[in-house]
């Protein structure tokens, strides 16, 4: 009897508990309903999110109640909490709202994250939250993210299904309002697909962020055909391959399956375009490198009903995409790949977690100059010694000299320490780094800067930014209190870019990242291939001043002096892509230091090992020659030092004490290869096609395939009357051994494309040394060799290159 009272006691507490949560929970959903303010959140393009990539948050607001006045507020998670990643500062961003009672308002704004988590949406009045939303990132994309832009709502749908290396595309079709004005957040897509478009309906803001797309690195796609004009009349002729002036149609198009009817443009081919794919000696498909980026043009239109069901036409278009992606040798698609889901991104914030320990690293207060110290003793010195008893002399007061004595001397003292704190002990400290990504040909630039604030005591630190509008992050942090809430906490006005660093404590660092578009200073780089050595110049056009800067072929680099306004320096090298993966890569041998190489580091840095230790973390976030650190490509890389800062900062009013080092950094490529010896390294191959399944796995830029084939092809720029030949193709592998996954094949075969037989020949591929290539394989016309390596299995590819004689 005990034992059922007991048993039913516990049930009524159990019962209760149930009630009480079940009238909880209908409390809080019924006080969620009620609320006039409603916030309805979409995060990323059509709710899918490219992780490490600045992704469009879309809030819909509605106020069924009295006005609002107020500011709304988003933030992301960042990695506390045991996300994958390390702390993580913690971006509020703020957009003011002025609601009227029965009005609904569309909101946008941009967040960046590394790890799956949440954003939060919340309106803010008075210190008050009246309304509050999250909403979690569930739809990630670990594959090819393509946009596409067109009047039609399937145009292209086709891409989602030929599955380019094995991977399932995410095709987005955006309107013209989904177009950002910022180049920054197209990045997140592979490629960016324009067909059938009145692209003069284009504002100049999504013009410009077009080309700013394409010369960082982005691929586009033009498609044509009748609608030529529509598509082309709004587009910059920078990323405009051919000039149309026409269109004719085809009776039949054999290369499009024998398909009828298909109208094609056509014009003027750019001298800086390839056409690759013809139909009766017209052009069908174009390819213009620009910039950083590719764009590649069909003269038809992919959307048109005839080549929209064409198998053969899919087919192409699976090449297409993987020239685009896999083949454009900014590199950023094979890195993801070669990484896999789940890997740390290269995001600005990743980015700036390696540069935090130089932003922490800020010169000491600078003592008063040497005249000023003297003058402060001498005229103590009078005061204490002639002055006092000229006075008390006088004054015929000679004994109180023990009592004008110390407070002369306690006079002096409190005197020349509110000096000092007036002058020195107030003073905010920051470190700013930049680095500038400049292309040939292109006014503006990629501008990535990272900013470390010192503040002198606790409390709020209000920093305001000059120039273009930014996008404003947080960094990760590796060294600082992890439990402390506020460490990288800072509020973003997303109208002003003013920056507000809550609760500082004094003297610990607090830092963020910006990136963004802006006036690149115009450096003209040139270089050749003459007898073996990679010989260049480099001419500074703009009005900075260069204090120096430093030369990358691979694995070897070159110092060079001061660089005036208008002056011109040269480089000779010996390109080397050879390194041990256990040694050191050359960036960390430029500028040795405590830090990176000899000894440990002192207590306090001096002005130039500050500077060799800033320079070296910033040359490790460089993609030199596409992959970071890893010396695969002899193209040489420029990076020049100057004291100018490419953001203006006040914090709270007023200018901190600034320590600057910012870097212009400029890929310079070999336009002729001239008679001698060309070594490996110079010439890198290019993904061309792919027809296996590509799994994201391995090393960073190493690509492992699964039973079937990978084509590269080589375009050396051979000198006019020259030709190539005792060609070999090496396929370096920086960690050294062959490298494989668990069902990794013990045979690959390499095949040759045979220019005099247009067909296929077996080559004696050796993987991970050098395999020797006919000369029947060497273009005649141009120099470009064509390999494939194939296998039943799985096999890994690395970092191909051609050598060879040039006679």
């Amino acid at each position: 009897m005990t034992g059922c009272g007991r048993r039913f006691a516990v049930k009524a507490v159990v019962a209760c508990l149930a009630t009480a949560l079940g009238l909880g929970t209908t409390a809080i959903a019924s006080e969620a309903a009620d609320n006039p303010l409603q916030i309805a959140i979409h995060l990323g393009y059509h709710d899918t999110v490219k992780l490490g990539e600045w992704m469009p948050v879309a809030i819909d607001v509605t106020n069924h109640g009295s006005d609002v006045d107020g500011t709304l507020e988003i933030q992301a998670s960042n990695s506390f909490g045991g996300k994958g990643g390390p702390p993580g500062g913690s971006a509020v961003y703020q957009i003011p709202l002025s609601l009227a009672s029965g009005a609904t308002k569309h909101l946008r704004t941009f967040v960046s994250e590394d790890y799956p988590g949440t954003v939060d949406a919340r309106i803010v009045a008075s210190g008050r939250v009246l309304a509050s939303q999250q909403t979690s990132i569930t739809n990630t994309v670990s594959g090819l993210l393509i946009g596409v832009v067109s009047d039609q709502p399937s145009a292209l749908d086709t891409v989602a299904t030929v599955h380019p290396g094995g991977v399932a595309p995410s095709v987005i079709h955006l309107a013209a309002a989904d177009l950002p004005d910022s180049g920054l957040v197209l990045r997140a897509f592979d490629v960016l697909a324009i067909d059938d478009f009145s692209t003069d309906t284009l504002t100049d803001g999504q013009r410009n962020a077009l080309v700013d797309y394409v010369m960082q690195g982005g691929s586009l796609l033009l498609g044509t055909g009748g609608s030529w004009r529509k598509t082309l009349a709004g587009l910059p002729n920078a990323i405009v391959p051919m000039q149309a002036t026409g269109s004719v149609v085809l009776a039949n198009a054999a290369v499009l399956g024998n398909v009828t009817g298909v109208e094609i443009a056509t014009g003027t081919v750019s001298p800086r375009a390839t056409v690759w794919v013809t139909e009766g000696g017209r052009p069908l498909l174009i390819e213009q490198p620009t910039g950083a980026g590719l764009i590649a043009m069909a003269t038809f239109d992919w959307a048109q009903g005839s080549v929209s069901t064409s198998t053969a036409a899919a087919t192409l278009l699976r090449q297409v995409v993987i020239r685009s992606t896999y083949g454009n040798t900014s590199g950023s698609v094979l890195n993801n790949v070669s990484s896999g889901k789940g890997m740390p991104t290269n995001s600005v914030a990743t980015r700036g977690g390696s540069l935090s320990q130089s932003l922490g690293n800020m010169p000491a207060l600078d003592l008063p100059a040497w005249w000023v110290i003297g003058a402060l003793v001498l005229v103590y010195v009078l005061l204490v010694g002639p002055v006092n008893y000229f006075v008390l002399r006088r004054l015929k007061r000679r004994a109180l000299a023990w009592v004008t004595v110390p407070t002369i001397a306690l006079i002096a003292s409190g005197g020349a320490y509110g000096a000092s704190l007036i002058t020195k002990g107030t003073s905010v400290l920051a470190t700013e780094i930049a680095i500038v990504h400049v292309q040939q040909g292109w006014d503006r630039a990629y501008s990535e800067d990272y900013t470390g604030i010192l503040a002198p005591a606790r409390g709020d630190y209000d920093v305001a930014l000059s120039g273009p509008q930014a996008m404003v992050s947080p960094i990760y942090y590796y060294s600082g209190n992890i439990n402390d809430p506020n460490l990288g906490a800072m509020r973003v006005n997303t109208s002003s870019d003013g920056i507000t660093l809550p609760n500082m404590s004094a003297f610990t660092l607090r830092g963020f990242a910006t990136e963004g578009i802006t006036s690149g200073p115009q450096v003209i780089g040139q270089a050749q291939l003459i007898g073996g050595k990679v010989k260049g110049t480099i001419k500074n056009v703009s009005s900075l001043n260069f204090t120096d800067g430093v030369v990358f072929a691979g694995n070897t680099y070159q110092k060079i002096g001061e660089l005036a306004p208008g002056g011109t320096a040269s480089f000779n090298l010996l390109p080397s892509t050879s390194a041990s993966f256990n040694g050191n890569p050359a960036f960390m041998q430029v500028y040795p230091s405590n830090m990176s190489c000899c000894g440990a580091p002192p207590s306090q840095s001096t002005d130039a090992e500050r500077q060799a230790e800033t320079r070296t973390a910033v040359l490790s976030t460089l993609p030199i020659n596409n992959f970071t650190g890893l010396p695969i490509s002899g193209s040489p890389m420029v990076v020049l030092w100057t004291k100018q800062p490419f953001q203006q900062l006040t914090v709270n009013g007023g200018h901190p004490r600034t320590y600057i080092e910012s870097a212009i950094v400029l890929n310079v490529p070999v336009t002729q290869i001239g008679a001698g010896a060309m070594p490996a390294g110079v010439v890198s191959g290019r993904i061309i096609d792919v027809d296996a399944n590509l799994t994201p796995a391995g090393p960073p830029g190493l690509v492992l395939a699964d039973s079937g084939s990978m084509t590269y092809s080589f375009s050396p720029a051979i000198a006019a009357g020259a030709h190539l030949t005792n060609v070999t193709i090496s396929n370096s592998n920086p960690y050294g051994a062959k490298f494989g996954g668990p069902n990794s094949s013990t045979s690959v075969k390499g095949q040759a494309w045979d220019w005099s037989t247009s067909s296929w020949i077996a080559v004696a591929y050796l993987d991970n040394g050098s395999t020797s290539i006919p000369d029947s394989a060497v273009n005649p016309a141009t120099g470009e060799v064509r390999v494939r390596l194939s296998s039943d299995g799985q096999f890994a590819t690395g970092f191909l290159s051609i050598s060879g004689d040039v006679k």
